[in-house]
């Protein structure tokens, strides 16, 4: 997707807050921390939430502090922000699988509801890969080849949300995947003949596509990767929805609506900014900005989309 496209998404965003009452009038008058359930190292969005905190801190006129919290499959400090005092000062950045699946799965002890997006900002940019001599080259050869043949799928696990959307997707194709999970998931399966096809970020693959030996079937995103825009998506080839691994921005449920709009308006207005859009794409993470209402749309109908899958895999009851 084209910054100019990004821009005028997030601008979109903002026009569903327009107005803040009483409660945000005093709002803020100390730091805010955003929330992030992950490790710091090289995670994405640990480096944007960076980047972003001291323009949010000139917006809003008090520090703006990012807390990394990982654990639990990211359910430690989801459970916290959810628990957190609906007051503004506490938001986080958290991403499909501890609000969707792992909610489903029952592993979660906070629900859904118990946290309110301020929008969704970006994902991570999982695709469908398999070698580059592989007799398929979308997701219709895919299946057709896989109601003959054996078509081993190495993923990171059944209930990982990439591996979820690659098991709808042969649902829908009318075949089975010989699937395996792997704790340290490689592209080299792949390329050394253990897997035929594996569920994986795509900057993770780039050395082996351009070095000729791997190459993409489809997109886990609602729009074309910027960098493949010849690789359609999995709901462009009619083989799901379109799903994504997506990240939102989210603060406790009972937060005041005028304190969740200026927050998420500030957030949004920072995220457009140039310097932001050059950290994003430097970190490889994809932006698809929604405000709240689009955010919540996206959520229950995921919850039950996803809900069939997980119980058609019995994953879930």
């Amino acid at each position: 997707m084209k910054k100019t496209a990004i821009l005028v998404l997030i601008a979109a965003a903002l026009v569903v807050s327009t107005t803040v009452g009483p409660a945000a009038a005093e709002w803020p008058e100390k730091p805010i921390r955003i929330m992030i359930p992950w490790p710091a190292g090289n995670d994405p969005s640990t480096m944007v939430a960076t980047a972003m905190a001291p323009h949010m801190s000139g917006k809003l006129g008090v520090p703006v502090k990012v807390v990394n919290k990982p654990g639990g499959g990211a359910v430690l400090a989801t459970n916290e922000l959810a628990k957190s005092r609906p007051n503004g000062y506490t938001m986080g950045l958290i991403s499909i699988g501890p609000m969707i699946t792992q909610v489903l799965r029952g592993k979660t002890p906070y629900k859904n509801e118990d946290l309110h997006p301020l929008g969704l900002v970006w994902s991570s940019p999982f695709t469908l890969a398999c070698r580059a001599d592989a007799p398929y080259d979308n997701l219709a050869e895919l299946a057709e080849y896989g109601k003959d043949h054996e078509l081993r799928l190495a993923h990171w696990g059944l209930g990982a949300v990439p591996t979820l959307i690659a098991m709808n997707a042969a649902k829908i194709g009318g075949f089975a995947w010989k699937e395996t999970a792997y704790k340290d998931l490689n592209p080299l399966l792949v390329v050394q003949g253990d897997a035929d096809v594996i569920t994986f970020s795509t900057p993770g693959l780039k050395d082996y596509i351009e070095a000729g030996k791997m190459k993409l079937l489809a997109c886990m995103l609602p729009n074309r990767l910027p960098d493949y825009p010849d690789v359609p998506t999995v709901e462009e080839q009619g083989f799901g929805d379109a799903y994504s691994i997506w990240f939102g921005a989210f603060v406790p449920a009972e937060t005041p609506v005028g304190i969740a709009d200026r927050l998420s308006d500030t957030f949004f207005e920072v995220m457009a900014m140039p310097e932001i859009q050059d950290v994003i794409e430097k970190v490889g993470v994809i932006p698809h900005p929604t405000g709240p209402e689009a955010a919540r749309k996206q959520m229950d109908s995921e919850l039950e989309n996803f809900g069939a899958i997980m119980k058609d895999l019995g994953i879930i009851q």
